[in-house]
């Protein structure tokens, strides 16, 4: 019996039956595609360290090393598993060329390497270790992905010519965070190409405790053994950078979800609501025949658990196909992982857990048949409106009097409207705030057009000076400003002392954004960043001593920033110190209106090849450019589904009412209202609802949803942001795509208006 009236339902209710079933389907999707990705993209980046082997901690260095006290550092550390000291020969890029055409242009540090002996190995496409052949070389997967160069392709370093036999995973390089490219070449290559190249050492250590990596870097700080490069990285932050591009991709399209699952199941229940009172005369009248009240609810039940039931499957499998061009990306980068049930399962728990939400909300909805009876509602006349009010003022009284009568139903819909404003506003200030120039003010990178780079800067001093001298007197610069960096040392609370990355200069001259507190200024003050402060166990106000040069400071934290560079653990000053140990130097530059920023670092970089000038604009590009494009194209496929979602509910809603409201309706024409009157009537209703909607909904998104933007962006290492808006977005295009979805959605929900026949409406509400 249950089978045939299902089938009878659905046959006789099959739009309603789709609209449902599109919901249901469209939540399980999203969600249970989110979920696989989180899975599969921690899998696979686990995969890719188990295979590598990653090293726990590493120190890059420049200079001479010695053997002896690094093989007494690890013989006294019994936590060691495996230690190594790989060579990275850093060329100038301007030496670089795949078919010709030069990297000059490149922000990336671009060097070569031969395969790891031990650990840290790099891999191929197909995840074996890279074996390359005389005259080969493997090039870094990103320069693929960039479309820059293709198998087969020819690499010159200088003179010496190098075929592209491959690409490479690194897993400490992979991202485009990382400013370090490895290439990969036979040792006979490297010794061609060796006097071409500045050296760099990788220092790298394994251990047999992956927790005992801030205790390595402590010890290893204490010992003041090579440090000249970046802060010692570990493990964790190899995993964060790599996660970075590929998570915000999945955190957006998880938000996404969230907002699209909310929105779907309020217009599950609305019409499912809208279904009960269609299917209430029936329930009611077999109630009146002597079936049991129990029976009757499974009759209710059954066919929209089916219905649920059947949408989930179909979103669970859905969701394999959502996820394809998002994992296609992520395998690139990362290869695919061992073969796993887990996302699959994940998957699953997911599309059932929507069903279980159905499932609850049917059985709540079921109680209302306890009080089934054949006795309609009899719509009661409402009082006429005094002779001096207009029918626009009666038809607004009658509108906004139907509103508050009925509540909890238009309650329901300006809940969707909130929900859809998130959808179509909070990716979209995702979007906005990465791809802003100013987004590098939360990665410790001020706002400049040029970034001149110089590392190693001993035995370049003359040089340097002169290229100084030349951008002071420079009139075609607005603002130049000179920035060093050397390790220092800090006692730390129990008297050792331990190395910190610290940066030299005027930090107000071209400032970061701080998450409490501001710039250091004076000789006794420092700030820290927000990696190095949680070390520490340092805030605003704390008191730390200072080793510079051989000196003691007593200084104090004036704030804590975000940052990225060098590690991420980093420290800032403004007092004076002398050259040397001078480890990296940058001189940001801000041009004057109209100045062409590629002709004035062309003339810089061929009158001084020693160091390395950037465009700012290319430095984002190259750096967040994959990742602001994946996010651009999920906030414009989030607007797009949200409209026509907004377009399809309040479709839905108005019919629902237009159908209740007939009786009604062909009342208030009896007693004079015209189909205009009417039509007006449930125009200002959806006015209002939508004006609500906007309103609560953009407060929320520049409130509740910057906070939960924050907080999803801080899960990958960016923590204090201020969301920037596109305002011709947020406050035209968004209103302006919601006011014409809902209007023209109200005028095709009753349609129908002039044909409806008064006598015959009347008698069937008696």
């Amino acid at each position: 019996m249950y089978w045939k009236l299902l089938k009878n339902d659905i046959k006789h209710n099959l739009v309603q039956t789709i609209n449902i079933a599109f919901f249901i389907v469209l939540s399980v999707a999203f969600l249970a595609a989110a979920g696989q990705l989180a899975v599969q993209l921690t899998s696979s980046i686990n995969h890719l360290f188990e295979t590598a082997k990653t090293p726990h901690n590493l120190q890059m260095h420049t200079g001479d090393i010695n053997q002896k006290r690094l093989q007494k550092f690890v013989a006294s550390h019994s936590e060691i598993e495996d230690y190594q000291i790989l060579n990275f020969l850093n060329v100038d890029n301007a030496l670089l060329a795949f078919n010709g055409k030069s990297l000059k242009d490149s922000v990336y540090d671009n060097g070569f390497s031969t395969q790891s002996p031990r650990f840290d190995y790099l891999l191929d496409l197909k995840g074996d270790l890279i074996k390359a052949e005389k005259g080969q070389v493997y090039v870094p997967i990103f320069y693929a992905t960039s479309g820059l160069v293709k198998m087969g392709d020819r690499l010159t370093i200088g003179s010496h010519a190098l075929k592209v036999a491959g690409f490479v995973r690194d897993s400490q390089m992979n991202s485009s965070l990382s400013v370090s490219r490895r290439f990969i070449i036979n040792q006979a290559d490297y010794d061609a190409i060796e006097k071409q190249g500045e050296l760099e050492y990788l220092i790298e250590f394994r251990l047999n405790d992956l927790s005992k990596t801030s205790a390595i870097e402590t010890a290893y700080s204490q010992a003041g053994l090579e440090a000249d490069g970046p802060p010692l990285m570990t493990y964790t932050l190899f995993q964060i950078v790599n996660a970075f591009s590929d998570g915000i991709t999945i955190l957006v399209m998880t938000l996404i979800s969230f907002l699209v699952i909310g929105i779907s199941l309020l217009c599950i229940r609305l019409m499912l609501l809208a279904k009960f009172e269609e299917d209430y005369r029936e329930l009611a009248v077999l109630k009146a025949i002597g079936i049991p009240l129990a029976d009757i609810k499974k009759i209710f039940l059954s066919k929209y658990l089916f219905i649920a039931a059947l949408s989930s499957f179909i979103g669970f499998l859905l969701s394999f196909l959502i996820k394809r061009p998002f994992l296609n990306n992520m395998k690139m980068f990362f290869g695919e992982a061992d073969k796993s049930i887990l996302p699959s399962l994940v998957a699953f728990l997911l599309a059932l857990l929507i069903f279980l939400i159905i499932y609850i909300s049917m059985r709540r909805l079921s109680r209302r048949l306890k009080d089934l009876s054949l006795n309609p509602n009899q719509v009661q006349e409402k009082e006429s409106s005094p002779k001096y009010l207009s029918n626009w003022n009666r038809t607004l009284r009658l509108a906004v009097s139907d509103l508050l009568a009925r509540s909890k139903i238009y309650r329901t819909m300006i809940l969707v409207f909130i929900l859809s404003i998130f959808v179509l506003t909070v990716p979209m200030s995702i979007y906005s705030t990465i791809s802003n120039k100013s987004f590098v003010n939360y990665l410790g990178i001020g706002s400049y057009d040029v970034r001149v780079d110089l590392s190693q800067i001993s035995g370049k001093d003359d040089d340097i000076q002169k290229l100084i001298h030349q951008l002071q007197k420079d009139k075609q610069i607005q603002k130049f400003d000179v920035f060093r960096s050397k390790m220092a040392s800090y006692q730390t609370a129990s008297g050792a002392t331990e190395k910190i990355w610290l940066d030299f200069g005027n930090q107000n001259s071209f400032p970061i954004q701080y998450l409490s507190g501001r710039a250091p200024r004076g000789e006794k003050e420092i700030s820290l960043s927000k990696l190095k402060a949680d070390d520490l166990s340092k805030e605003k106000g704390d008191q730390m001593t200072l080793i510079v040069d051989g000196k003691e400071r007593k200084v104090t934290v004036s704030g804590i920033f975000s940052d990225l560079t060098n590690g991420g653990k980093t420290a800032r000053a403004t007092f004076k110190t002398d050259d040397s140990n001078v480890i990296w130097m940058i001189m940001p530059i801000k041009l004057k209106d109209g100045v062409s920023v590629k002709t004035f670092i062309n003339r810089y970089q061929t009158a001084y090849p020693f160091a390395k000038f950037s465009d700012v604009n290319t430095y984002l590009k190259q750096i967040f450019g994959n990742t602001i494009a994946m996010v651009q194209t999920i906030t414009w496929v989030a607007f797009t589904a949200s409209v026509f979602l907004i377009f399809l509910i309040t479709t839905l809603f108005i019919r629902m009412l237009y159908l209740k409201d007939q009786g009604q309706n062909a009342l208030l024409k009896a007693i004079g209202f015209t189909n205009r009157d009417i039509y007006r009537q449930y125009v200002i209703k959806a006015a209002i609802i939508l004006a609500l909607g906007l309103l609560i909904g953009n407060l929320l998104a520049v409130t509740l949803g910057d906070w939960l933007g924050a907080a999803l962006l801080s899960m990958i290492g960016i923590s204090g942001i201020d969301f920037i808006r596109n305002p011709l977005f947020t406050y035209l295009l968004v209103p302006l795509a919601m006011l014409l979805s809902t209007f023209l959605a109200t005028y095709l929900g009753i349609r129908g208006l002039k044909t409806t026949n008064i006598s015959q409406l009347l008698k069937e509400d008696v």
